[in-house]
């Protein structure tokens, strides 16, 4: 730890100190050290900077907690990085409203910046946990980052996914990386830490809240060359990583769903406004030379021919957004469970369905 960096620490423990204040507080003063010991009445004249930003620059100043949070990272093996030191994430330097610190547990590769964040509903259905999971398979089997928020739902299945496929992945955190959130996730942070890194903006013991994670969400859609949003409804977090990716020039890529499904009507609406749909991660992969390509893709053509059982079961399943359980399917269509066993193999056999948590039985993409 040197004198700069110490400085600059305390300047950004300060209330509400952004990129857009930083820089303005920085024409004016010059250094970080003038900036620290300018007067309150000074600071108020600055753009931005109303009378609680000087007096918090102020009183941080003062402040041994920078020392304490410089202690706790080496002792945790975090390293903070500033937006001027030379391992700052390339994707992230030219943003205007870049973060100015980053904290990180594990390690980012060069590698890592040609990487695909997937993202989408916390409250995710049986769609969304296959279609998420097929996807990021199918990406991590590539040898491409995956990268996402570590929330519950969509978050969660796409860095199980790319973990599970022997894959990078990168989890950007509304909250310290000293916070377990959510706390069933605290095993799959630290495996993440691991074989990719955990990275966040905010001081260590920060918790999360309302306001935190539209900032973690603007890193997301910042790191990631483009963003796939798997399962998504109106409200969610997913929409506002994809109105970051258009301010940022980024292309958003939005899996479609059921017209019926709360869960996905944000993804189809992102769709319906110009994000490009993605049926299957051949879609995604045909954009970008970057993106290995398959030697052989799977055609129509190629598929076997389903006789008049096996289509009505596939018609169900489609247009369930949710899947079905095989008792379920039996009761539809009247006919006898081992029938429609034997039929339900073909089909899973064929890879036209997959069997989802639950013995749900759901369309393959």
């Amino acid at each position: 730890m040197n004198g700069k960096s110490l400085s600059l620490l305390k300047l950004l423990s300060a209330t509400d100190i952004g990129a857009v204040r930083f820089f303005r507080l920085l024409d004016k003063f010059g250094d970080v050290e003038s900036i620290l010991k300018a007067p309150k009445k000074e600071l108020i004249l600055v753009d931005g900077i109303g009378p609680v930003i000087a007096e918090s620059i102020c009183n941080s100043s003062k402040s041994i907690e920078a020392e304490q949070e410089f202690e706790t990272a080496l002792n945790n093996d975090i390293k903070i990085v500033f937006y001027n030191d030379s391992d700052y994430p390339n994707p992230l330097r030219n943003l205007i409203d870049k973060p100015l610190i980053l904290y990180i547990k594990g390690s980012i590769l060069k590698e890592d910046f040609d990487s695909i964040s997937i993202v989408g509903t916390r409250k995710i259905s049986n769609y969304g946990k296959t279609v998420t999971s097929e996807f990021a398979s199918y990406f991590a089997k590539k040898g491409i980052t995956v990268v996402s928020g570590l929330a519950r739902g969509v978050d969660t299945h796409a860095h199980v996914a790319a973990l599970e496929n022997k894959s990078r992945t990168i989890a950007v955190l509304g909250n310290g990386l000293l916070i377990n959130y959510p706390p069933e996730n605290k095993k799959l942070q630290e495996k993440i830490s691991q074989e990719g890194a955990i990275i966040s903006e905010f001081p260590l013991s920060k918790k999360p809240d309302r306001m935190s994670f539209p900032r973690r969400n603007r890193i997301i859609a910042g790191f990631s060359r483009l963003t796939l949003i798997t399962e998504a409804g109106l409200g969610s977090g997913a929409i506002i990583t994809a109105r970051f990716c258009a301010e940022y020039g980024k292309d958003v890529f939005a899996v479609p769903g059921s017209i019926y499904s709360n869960a996905s009507k944000g993804a189809n609406e992102l769709i319906q406004n110009g994000a490009f749909a993605a049926l299957n991660p051949n879609d995604i992969t045909d954009h970008f030379e970057w993106i290995p390509k398959d030697k052989t893709a799977k055609t129509a053509d190629k598929l076997p021919p389903l006789n008049k059982l096996e289509s009505k079961i596939l018609s169900l399943i489609e247009n369930d957004g949710d899947g079905m359980p095989l008792d379920l399917i039996a009761q539809k269509l009247n006919i006898s469970i081992p029938e429609i066993a034997s039929a339900i193999l073909k089909l899973e056999i064929n890879k036209f369905i997959k069997t989802a948590p639950g013995q749900i039985y759901i369309r393959a993409y």
